[in-house]
């Protein structure tokens, strides 16, 4: 399992809007032992998980890391974490995490809080933040080489660097 994909988690936790149980039911659509488990509660207790996890990405963004690591850790004692090797799909052995057994929120916690974990342990806290486009609040990981990544998505950067360009195309006719 590469450490961004369940640090991703934690992304699509933040960037969703959880305002129905068909929302929710859209998040853990692939996963059908999850789905069969959604509850009206559920929505409650998502709603303030993607709080703390959105406490700890703007810790990080303001580059408090020993905040942020400190907000981390508080949330991992909250959300214990069950790991477990599974082969399936072909896959060969890797790792889940979040014992299918548990409640959703129990289950989308425990796999956004160990991706958080292990790509801070890996890359550090600071390869999460939000997006730098213009209307844009999206959560995103960097996992780039040279830490690069400033945008959400493709949509973004393209969206901020036609606007550039058309700016500064604007500037030479002023220019002139």
């Amino acid at each position: 399992m590469e450490y961004a994909s369940y640090a991703e988690g934690a992304v699509e936790l933040l960037n969703n809007d959880f305002s129905s149980i068909d929302d929710l039911a859209r998040h853990v659509g692939n996963r059908p032992w999850l789905l069969a488990q959604i509850r009206e509660a559920d929505l409650s207790t998502i709603r303030r998980l993607q709080a703390e996890i959105g406490t700890i990405f703007g810790a990080a963004v303001r580059g408090d890391e020993d905040g942020a690591i400190s907000l981390l850790n508080e949330a991992l004692q909250r959300h214990p974490i069950t790991a477990r090797l599974v082969a399936h799909d072909a896959e060969g052995w890797h790792l889940h995490v979040g014992d299918s057994h548990r409640r959703v929120p129990e289950v989308l916690a425990a796999e956004a809080l160990f991706g958080l974990a292990t790509l801070t342990s890996q890359l550090g806290i600071n390869r999460v933040g939000y997006c730098a486009a213009q209307d844009c609040d999206r959560a995103f990981v960097d996992a780039s080489l040279n830490r690069s990544k400033r945008y959400c998505s493709a949509r973004c950067a393209t969206r901020m660097n036609v606007a550039a360009l058309r700016q500064r195309g604007r500037a030479r006719l002023a220019e002139v």
